[in-house]
């Protein structure tokens, strides 16, 4: 047997897990340590009598074994917290996990990393924020890893975007490899394999989701990430807490602004509000903060290609409101603007057909650069 062996089964242990064991690993030095440790020192620790009616029964090294077996027939690495080839930005944080179950191959050291969260009950508006942002940051960033959770909504949206023009992406679990969660997600899941990307999680096989699953691996997305973007969260949720480790981290926080009305919206307003996320618009708001230069001169030559297109003084002011409204309504942006409808129409036509706005189901209208 060797130290993995040892990890794989400390970190099975009923009431040890992930972050219990890599405490306890450096306590001791190493996890076969752990296991030959008498009882005294065990005790002295703060997982003894949790450790002591296990450390000898031969059904947990027996499971370690079948685990590693189960994880060598599926192709999954198993990522150890003392392997040069754990994820350098997870690797300082204080409860880093000491295990991860890695199926993909995906580079977790790209050079730029983007975690993108928000609610499960995403609206119109905040998925195609997620689209366009993706979609730039591809021209821009080729060499972007995006990352998310893989839940519904705006999680499932990032993936999907990424594949959708070819940026690998990798979803963290709260749960076992040996299922996907939500069920509904499963292709989109394959889909990120088979396009080198991946998923990622600490828990073994035979591991149930379970909402403090759900909360624990928020860290882990907020970890491996340069910066976090929050594109849609209602007031209290599950992007809101990555935001909040994302910040203990030291990592950057940005989130999509949205109407003062709207319920999805009020989480990233709040973040924006509260200086606990940077305002952004698009991926160039992005790049502006991070200090990430384009590496693809095409990005630049199609964004100030997007303005020249822009017709007139109207166009440019319908522009400019799309960008800060998000979608909005014909008879809103009269409104808004002072213009009559049958003027408005002729603009809006004459915009759609130079592809800067598109129209969106509901007759709502959006900025598409």
């Amino acid at each position: 047997m060797d130290e993995l062996d040892y990890l794989v089964a400390l970190t099975q242990m009923k009431g040890i897990g992930s972050i219990r064991a890599k405490q306890l690993m450096e306590y001791f030095g190493s996890a076969k340590a752990v296991f030959e440790a008498d009882a005294n020192t065990l005790m002295q620790t703060h997982a003894g009598e949790i450790l002591l009616p296990q450390i000898d029964d031969p059904k947990v090294m027996e499971k370690a074994h079948r685990e590693r077996e189960w994880a060598d027939e599926k192709h999954i690495r198993l990522l150890s917290c003392t392997d040069t080839d754990y994820p350098s930005r997870l690797k300082d944080i204080p409860d880093a996990p000491a295990l991860l179950y890695y199926l993909g191959d995906a580079s977790l050291e790209a050079s730029h990393v983007i975690s993108i969260v928000g609610t499960r009950t995403s609206t119109q508006y905040g998925r195609d924020r997620v689209r366009q942002l993706v979609s730039d940051l591809a021209q821009a960033l080729p060499d972007t890893l995006i990352v998310s959770g893989l839940a519904m909504g705006i999680d499932v949206s990032a993936h999907s975007a990424a594949l959708d023009v070819h940026l690998p992406t990798v979803g963290v679990l709260a749960h076992g490899l040996d299922r996907i969660y939500p069920v509904q997600n499963r292709n989109v899941a394959k889909a990120m394999i088979q396009l080198h990307g991946g998923l990622i999680t600490e828990y073994p096989s035979q591991t149930e989701p379970c909402r403090g699953n759900f909360l624990a691996r928020n860290r882990i997305i907020a970890a491996l990430a340069d910066v976090v973007v929050v594109a849609e969260s209602k007031e209290r949720g599950g992007a809101l807490v990555t935001a909040r480790i994302a910040n203990s981290y030291s990592r950057e926080v940005t989130a999509f602004p949205g109407r003062a009305t709207d319920d999805r919206s009020k989480g990233c307003n709040a973040l924006i509000k509260n200086n606990q996320a940077c305002l952004i618009t698009d991926a160039a708001d992005l790049m502006k903060l991070m200090q990430w230069e384009p590496g693809s001169l095409h990005f630049l030559r199609d964004n100030s290609e997007a303005e020249t297109t822009l017709h007139s003084p109207t166009a440019h002011a319908i522009m400019n409101l799309l960008r800060d409204r998000g979608t909005l309504k014909p008879e809103e942006i009269a409104e808004c603007l002072h213009i009559e409808r049958f003027l408005l129409t002729d603009e809006l036509l004459q915009m759609e057909l130079d592809g800067v706005i598109r129209t969106l189901p509901g007759d709502m209208i959006e900025a598409s650069c």
